[in-house]
């Protein structure tokens, strides 16, 4: 039987589910304007705000919440959430992930990919789940660009845009950027 990962491994970084003692620290990413001006909710979170999330991501099975390691450094969060009401993580038909990356040091790297590869091929390999999908703001044309290299395909354009990806479109699209980030050169930076 397939079980949630608290863990995950590879393309040099770490995805660690999240903890209470990172709360802080990912409320102060959050609230950040560099972060939140690409965010469906720019709204700021207070500390009560922080906590009750908190309390409810930790028994819900629809979604699974990491911190993203570089280096044994923390340096953004990453998330996936089965889309359709009533499924989980281990039977959803299709998952929404989504990250940010808080360390401006690599926002517009190549290490930027890192952990969606990751959390793709966990969707994929390890959940099963048919697609991903997400919404992206239409101005956020950065992200967009990003996706497209990952084989998301437009599925509705509007102020939110939303996409799609299929297994086969990923691992045809992504075979470019998992042999770099999997370079022994790399690692050892």
């Amino acid at each position: 039987m397939t079980e949630l990962h608290r863990s995950l491994r590879g393309y040099q970084v770490f995805l660690d589910s999240v903890t209470e003692q990172e709360l802080e620290l990912i409320r102060q990413w959050r609230n950040d304007p560099a972060v939140s001006q690409f965010m469906l909710s720019q709204q700021l979170i207070d500390k009560e705000q922080q906590q009750a999330w908190f309390k409810k991501i930790s028994n819900d099975s629809s979604q699974q919440h990491f911190m993203i390691r570089y280096k044994d450094q923390n340096i953004g969060v990453a998330n996936i959430k089965a889309c359709y009401q009533g499924e989980t993580l281990l039977n959803s038909r299709a998952i929404e992930p989504g990250l940010y990356i808080a360390d401006e040091r690599y926002r517009s790297n190549i290490l930027a990919f890192a952990p969606t590869l990751l959390l793709n091929d966990y969707c994929f390999d390890v959940l099963g789940t048919a697609c991903l999908k997400a919404c992206v703001k239409a101005d956020n044309q950065a992200a967009l660009h990003y996706n497209s290299k990952l084989g998301y395909q437009i599925e509705k354009q509007a102020d939110l845009v939303e996409i799609v990806l299929y297994k086969d479109d990923y691992q045809r699209q992504s075979q470019g950027l998992k042999a770099l980030l999997s370079r022994p050169s790399l690692k050892n930076q």
